[in-house]
């Protein structure tokens, strides 16, 4: 989740239907310029070079918010489209092993690629984490550009937490490894056995 905020100015996006690194592209609708969603910032057009603010977020099931905060409300499934909102048009991609288009050709090997991780980049040096490993962990820690970072991860909402050793949030980016290992190269991805 980003600020839409850039240069004082409110920026409305939709998403562009482009892929950049197998990774969908957004566009703002007052200049038209594409933005990269795991770079958090615009890769082309008049905004070329600003970047977004990540926002903190939780990826979480509705049951799961619910429990955490019954108050919520939420829009209206009666959108005037004849979609239908209760199936997810990627459910069966989640568990296949393969990528779309060959991405996985000559980059990863089986089911790794596909992974879901947690992105951070500290200090300009980005790293990914295992998801399923960090929920499974509860609360761990790590050394990563010089500093240690601790995560929580609460089983009641879903809510994942990073931040700094003086309790300062680290943004971070909910991806696949294999979209996060195109956009950084060079980027280290968490043994399980180096979690503290």
């Amino acid at each position: 989740m980003y600020s839409r905020q850039v240069d004082n100015v409110e920026l409305t996006f939709g998403v562009s239907g482009l892929l950049y690194k197998s990774n969908v592209l957004m566009y703002d609708r007052q200049t038209e310029s594409l933005w990269s969603q795991v770079l958090s910032q615009a890769v082309s057009g008049p905004m070329s070079g600003h970047t977004l603010q990540v926002l903190p977020s939780t990826l979480t099931t509705w049951e799961q918010w619910q429990q955490k905060h019954p108050e919520t409300m939420v829009l209206s499934m009666e959108t005037g489209y004849s979609r239908d909102y209760s199936k997810d048009p990627y459910a069966d991609y989640y568990p296949r092993r393969s990528g779309l288009f060959g991405v996985f050709r000559g980059l990863f090997k089986g089911h790794e690629g596909k992974e879901r991780v947690v992105g951070i980049t500290l200090n300009g040096q980005p790293k990914a984490y295992s998801l399923d490993s960090l929920r499974q962990q509860g609360e761990t820690s790590d050394q990563h550009a010089g500093e240690k970072i601790f995560f929580r991860f609460d089983n009641v909402s879903g809510a994942l937490t990073v931040s700094r050793e003086q309790g300062e949030i680290v943004p971070y980016i909910p991806t696949y490894w294999f979209v996060w290992k195109q956009i950084y190269p060079t980027s280290k991805r968490h043994q399980e056995n180096q979690l503290q």
